[in-house]
């Protein structure tokens, strides 16, 4: 070894040696300060999310219900997250946020519960990361939804909890003294479930962790987790202040989506089926025959494996539902491959190492930093063009008076994004839209209309139900002009969307004549 090589290896023992006591809180540290800083980053590039954290913010502004706001079929006038929407609530009453200030709380917020959860949830930090950064290698889909700011991540991070206090090993293998109690286990677990149901509200799909637990033959914690979800439910449907409509809106709701007499690909995309990434497949092959060449750990033991039991069932059911996979097999899968990696790290020479495990480290975080936050293909810049139509300010004041929808009328569009961002913009107007965050809870007859333009793509024809219903209050809103109506006059309101309304009598009066 040479000289300058000991110098260099003293230089990384010495440093060992001053921090050995408090190596895991600094590694924890830096990597709390880096998730914290992730969601502030992403917003400081004008990123605003594209869906539903819109119409919640939206929401939350007000004090009424979804049938003052859309147009719906009256047996889905629920609010379906209410405790989300009553946390918002508090924040703006109590604490004087804003609507800016709503938005970036329910980015930040969630985004860091999540990671904070899942910090606990694996034998280190940098497991987390390291399961991270695998993931986004070849399912860069996880990060997009990590950042939407939308309610089902408490279900994502009640899922986090749960796995770790019930699938990792026995009550009494357990390091820490307080998770060797029982009663501890249940409290966590129900609590953690119970703000799943208030928040989120989707209660029925958190019974994936008990299936999981029961293929996976482990029946007696199976019928535990059960029992917590059922007590869970009933005690979040509580909270909500309206028991029965929010169990019957959830059961109905859910029903009437997936029984719909229409083709899968016109649902809501998460809603549709489509199996998933199968490149999972291959990373956890090789951790697998990692850990059984470094630990020797049996592969039958995967068979037995809770975790990795709701990974391979959520992978299965994502081929129907999309969902399943994106919010909740992703999340198991997470903590399989933390563990997993734990494993290899225990078992490394190398990482004994102080300057490979700080470099190491260090490099670790940097890299799901760089990963996270790098703007590749303006994928969040590219949000900012994503805008509602200004009717008001003083630049477009002459240009767009009079198209705005007027008291008691109705914005038509086929595209959801034309409630969520003007809803968000102008959530007290006092106008309606005909299509809201669900296709499925419209009434009959304008979710025909829908269908009908979806499966007909590019038929002028098929809005004609949609404007022969329009009053001089409504408006319709598109992405393009689908045709030419002589009773509709457009303008272009900006660079996402054009806007139509019925011609005035003047204006009829002008262009008959040109005709004749």
């Amino acid at each position: 070894m040479s000289e300058s090589t000991e110098k260099e290896n003293k230089f990384w023992y010495k440093i060992e040696s001053l921090i050995k006591d408090k190596e895991s809180i600094i590694l924890l540290t830096i990597i709390l300060l880096a998730f914290i800083y992730m969601p502030f980053k992403i917003l400081s590039l004008g990123w605003t999310p594209p869906d539903d954290a819109l119409r919640h913010v939206g929401f939350s502004m007000l004090d009424t219900k979804w049938s003052n706001i859309l147009i719906i079929d009256e047996k889905f006038d629920t609010d379906h997250n209410a405790g989300w929407h009553q946390v918002l609530r508090f924040l703006r009453k109590h604490l004087q946020f804003e609507k800016g200030d709503l938005m970036m709380f329910s980015v930040a917020a969630l985004f860091i519960l999540v990671n904070v959860c899942g910090i606990i949830s694996v034998p280190s930090p940098i497991c987390w990361c390291v399961a991270l950064l695998m993931m986004l290698q070849f399912d860069g889909g996880l990060w997009s939804r990590l950042i939407l700011g939308r309610p089902y991540m408490i279900s994502c991070a009640a899922t986090l909890i749960i796995l770790r206090l019930w699938g990792i090993r026995p009550l009494e293998e357990e390091k820490i003294p307080l998770l060797q109690k029982s009663w501890f286990r249940y409290a966590v677990t129900i609590f953690a479930l119970t703000m799943t149901v208030w928040i989120h509200g989707t209660w029925y799909i958190m019974l994936i962790i008990p299936i999981s637990f029961f293929i996976a033959g482990k029946m007696k914690e199976a019928l535990q987790l059960t029992g917590c979800v059922l007590i869970s439910t009933v005690i979040g449907a509580l909270l909500t202040g309206n028991f029965l409509h929010f169990l019957y809106y959830h059961f109905v709701a859910t029903f009437t989506i997936y029984s719909e007499d229409t083709y899968n690909w016109l649902l809501v995309a998460e809603n549709a089926c489509g199996g998933q990434t199968v490149y999972w497949i291959v990373f956890s092959a090789i951790l697998v025959f990692l850990c059984k060449y470094k630990n020797n750990k049996p592969l039958k033991d995967l068979a037995y494996d809770p975790i990795f039991m709701q990974v391979l069932l959520c992978w299965l059911g994502s081929i129907l539902v999309k969902r399943f996979w994106i919010d909740w097999g992703r999340m198991a899968l997470l903590v399989w491959i933390s563990y997993r990696v734990g494993e290899l790290i225990s078992s490394s020479e190398s990482l004994k190492n102080p300057r490979i495990r700080y470099c190491l480290a260090l490099f670790l975080v940097a890299a799901t930093v760089f990963s996270v936050t790098n703007d590749s293909g303006g994928r969040y810049t590219r949000a900012t063009f994503e805008q509602a139509i200004d009717f008001y300010s003083d630049s477009v004041r002459e240009k767009m008076a009079g198209w705005e929808p007027e008291p008691g009328g109705i914005i038509y569009s086929d595209d959801m994004h034309a409630f969520y961002d003007h809803f968000y913009e102008y959530p007290d107007k006092p106008w309606k839209y005909i299509l809201g965050f669900e296709s499925g809870i419209m009434r009959p007859e304008d979710k025909k209309i829908l269908r009908n333009i979806g499966y007909n793509a590019g038929v002028p024809d098929e809005y004609l139900p949609w404007i022969e219903r329009m009053t001089e209050k409504d408006r319709i809103m598109l992405r393009s002009v689908p045709g030419d109506f002589p009773q509709l006059e457009w303008i272009r309101g900006n660079k996402s969307w054009w806007i139509g309304r019925l011609k005035r009598k003047d204006e009829k009066e002008n262009s008959q004549a040109k005709e004749n």
